[in-house]
């Protein structure tokens, strides 16, 4: 068949910005083994991280159905941003967290940033790519996550290595209140 062209010239501005958003996020969302590794560094046993990752899908799953009835109600970008919020205070938290109990409370914060965001950033995508066009957008939107989240754990681990714990962390809420601050300006109607 024909070769598969690939172009970003069907899509509007908002759209393409929207994907540059994703990937600035993206690039502060390192692989979540850190989280694991930070709560092991903060006295969790090996034996409860089980619990702590089931924790986090709970959370998860639990706040997924309200932020999405929210998102329909509110609008996508409110949440989008709150959930961006919400990643960066979990990354400043994990950055200083010194107790267990601290890292339980994180990880329960986290799983809600997943609720608040997940589906209702590919919600947004639905409302501004008109439908013949939503298929390639996943798949932008996808790539754009896949393209940044090498580089992310990368800039997290050299980070976390030669300028410390803090610093690694940081940089992660630092992206997300970025994106969070160019999506307000993105989508100033909401």
């Amino acid at each position: 068949g024909p070769p598969i062209r690939l172009s970003l010239a069907p899509f509007d501005r908002r759209f393409r910005l929207f994907l540059l958003l994703i990937g600035l996020f993206t690039l502060g969302n390192s692989s979540d083994a850190f989280l694991i590794l930070r709560a092991q560094q903060v006295g969790i046993p090996v034996a409860h991280l089980p619990l702590l990752w089931i924790t986090l899908s709970v959370t998860k799953m639990a706040s997924s159905l309200p932020a999405g009835i929210a998102s329909d109600r509110i609008g996508r970008r409110a949440l989008i941003i709150s959930g961006w919020f919400v990643y960066a205070l979990v990354y400043l938290g994990f950055a200083y967290a010194a107790t267990a109990s601290q890292i339980w409370g994180l990880f329960l914060a986290y799983g809600f940033f997943f609720g608040l965001t997940e589906g209702v950033e590919k919600a947004l995508i639905a409302d501004i790519v008109p439908e013949p066009l939503r298929g390639t957008a996943y798949g932008l939107y996808n790539a754009a996550i896949g393209l940044a989240v090498l580089p992310a754990s990368l800039i997290m681990g050299f980070l976390w290595e030669r300028v410390g714990i803090p610093a690694a962390f940081g940089f992660g809420a630092l992206m997300a209140m970025l994106a969070a601050g160019g999506l307000w300006l993105l989508f100033k109607r909401p």
